[in-house]
């Protein structure tokens, strides 16, 4: 007699099954962590079959029957089809780069929305359960992320998880086997809104140790082990809850998961600038208030070079030291740096800048400056098969054959790093045109005609040619000298930009297998057609490309016309049957072609060309 499954006979299966989810309970016992969660998903194989013999007859004969449909037996046969673990989640983990871990990405996606408002930020569960239940009546695949998400909660299918006993699990299958998506929608209804909240976050846990760059990102940002640590804990306490009688009725998992909630720190508060864009901003507009406009630091360029040979961290205000700061004011920006990073908070930071000496005040401008063009500038490596793909696309481009070796300045573009500009034209498209496709140089370059040397041609517009907006509320207690002040501080301002660019020379940055984070975007070279272009992750085909090149799975480089083989005056042509498109010129687009009620197959368009018809034929 087993001591986990007793229905009241059986046979010889019966009696088999009750031996092997014994031995396997007996077998978990004695082991932790990965070895016990494929144990228990063994013992999992088994309750489909277990389920069946408690409402029907358990003896051999009946088992063994076939009535026309296979035998129960034969149906039901533990395979690892049957137990139900993580790896039968929706794929939604790609979702994961479109969520809004650090602002607010406006419209998105129903899947992207849930798994945004799941991350550890402040006044997320707001609305929640409505948000789902109405996602989940229009759209299908949401309803079934949902449920399947709370299944695999219920069950502890994670790995690393707690999982409840066999008797609960056995009930848990029962119960989604006969859920309706009716009487789902209705348990959404039923005050579940900790309970769903708490389910996504821990798909979302899963979800991001599948893209191990991102996990990173928020470990370090987020303290996202803490958050992995505590949801994980926090729900295996709810599985340790659930009771057989009723196994939907959560009783008490509210109220523990509202107490949970309200005791867990906010673990990330959204900032919008780093720590280095507050000094710069409370010194200018310091600046502003005396009407001064101060050039670079003489140690800015040591600065920088010092900052781009550490690793990646927190604003080093200690280096402050080394160019005759004050320990007292480092003690106190160290205090301001903790004070933001941790809270947001940069309250007595202008009063502070605003009382430093004027050799302090300018050192701590240029230490910031210096940081942000480090977090700003930077330079990533690609996978090999994407840069010989680029390397590719730069030959045909330039009609360089294979073997023959590519110029240096192939792949190589221009920045300015004073006013953050990227010289090489940018291939992008907007609703109506493509620009830049076969655009090639730099834009906005001086050249030395001496030694050839490259400058920046840009130059910042005057402030009085501006546009005049509204007055903000603090504008209106400035009286007409303070502004003037501002406006001749912010044109003197744009007069060092102007001659810092033209002074010093353009960086030549090689993009052959790189990526350039360069304020805010990336910049890299097409694997497509070879064109610079900003990465944009709507842009996915056999990689990623600029999103001009492209159509169909077409590269418009290559082109021509189904029938004659012209490049001149394509259209594009739908084909119905199957996945296939063609593009046929202008002379080619018959009008029994473009004229027709029903999009042609392929197959008839090429027997019309070849036959050369005046007029649709029946086949």
């Amino acid at each position: 007699m087993s001591r986990l499954w007793n229905p009241s006979s059986g046979g010889r299966i019966y009696n088999a099954v009750g031996f092997v989810v014994d031995k396997l309970d007996t077998l978990m016992q004695s082991q932790t962590g990965e070895i016990k969660y494929l144990l228990s998903l063994q013992q999992d194989m088994y309750i489909p079959l277990m389920l069946y013999m408690e409402k029907h007859d358990t003896s051999d004969e009946h088992l063994c029957e076939d009535a026309g449909f296979g035998a129960p037996i034969e149906q039901l046969m533990p395979s690892p089809k049957l137990a139900y673990h993580e790896g039968m989640l929706p794929d939604h983990v790609v979702d994961l780069m479109k969520c809004s871990f650090w602002s607010d990405n406006g419209k998105m996606s129903p899947i992207v929305h849930l798994l945004s408002k799941s991350t550890p930020q402040r006044c997320q569960i707001r609305s929640l359960t409505m948000i789902m239940l109405n996602y989940c009546k229009v759209h299908d695949h949401v309803f079934e992320f949902v449920l399947h998400a709370l299944k695999c909660s219920m069950l502890g299918a994670y790995r690393g998880c707690k999982r409840p006993p066999l008797r609960i699990r056995k009930k848990i299958y029962e119960v989604f086997s006969k859920m309706s998506r009716k009487s789902f929608l209705v348990f959404m209804q039923s005050r579940h809104q900790q309970l769903l909240f708490f389910t996504i976050k821990e798909y979302l846990i899963f979800a991001t140790k599948h893209i191990p760059a991102l996990r990173e990102e928020l470990i370090v940002r987020y303290k996202w082990e803490d958050f992995e640590q505590r949801v994980t804990s926090t729900m295996d306490s709810v599985r340790a809850m659930l009771s057989e009688d009723d196994i939907m009725a959560f009783v008490g998992v509210e109220r523990f998961l509202t107490s949970i909630n309200r005791m867990q720190p906010h673990l990330y508060r959204p900032r919008k600038h780093a720590f280095c864009r507050v000094l710069m901003h409370e010194c200018e507009h310091h600046d502003d208030l005396l009407g001064l406009a101060s050039g670079r630091h003489q140690h800015f360029d040591l600065m920088y070079q010092m900052l781009i040979r550490e690793p990646l961290k927190p604003m080093p205000l200690e280096w402050l030291s080394l160019f005759n700061v004050s320990k007292d004011t480092i003690q106190k920006m160290i205090g301001f740096q903790k004070t933001y990073n941790t809270t947001g908070s940069r309250s007595t930071i202008r009063a502070f800048i605003g009382g430093l000496k004027r050799e302090e005040f300018e050192i701590v401008r240029a230490l910031a400056r210096a940081y942000d063009r480090k977090i700003n500038v930077r330079m990533f490596t690609l996978p090999t098969h994407i840069t010989v793909r680029q390397i590719q696309a730069l030959r045909q481009m330039h009609n360089v054959r294979d073997g023959e070796e590519l110029h240096h300045t192939i792949g190589t573009t221009l920045i300015c790093m004073e006013c953050q500009q990227f010289k090489g034209f940018v291939a992008y498209r907007t609703a109506k045109k493509i620009h830049n496709i076969h655009a090639y140089g730099q834009a906005r370059v001086l050249v030395d005609d001496n030694d050839g040397k490259m400058y920046c041609g840009k130059r910042c517009d005057k402030v009085d040619k501006k546009r005049h907006t509204e007055s903000y509320e603090w504008e209106v207690a400035v009286d007409a000298c303070e502004k003037e002040m501002r406006k001749s501080a912010k044109e003197r301002r744009k007069e060092e930009m102007n001659s810092l660019c033209a002074s010093i020379e353009l960086q030549k940055i090689s993009l052959i297998g790189n990526v350039l984070q360069f304020y805010g975007s990336l910049y890299t070279i097409c694997p497509q057609c070879g064109n610079f272009m900003k990465y944009n992750p709507k842009h996915m085909y056999n990689g990623f490309f600029c999103g001009c090149c492209m159509e169909n799975g077409h590269l418009f480089r290559t082109v021509r016309c189904e029938w004659c083989r012209s490049r001149q005056h394509l259209e594009n042509i739908q084909v119905r049957g199957t996945r296939e498109s063609i593009y046929l010129c202008k002379s080619c687009h018959k009008p029994w072609i473009r004229n027709a009620s029903s999009v042609l197959d392929v197959s008839i368009i090429r027997k019309g060309l070849r036959e050369k018809w005046k007029r649709l034929q029946s086949i």
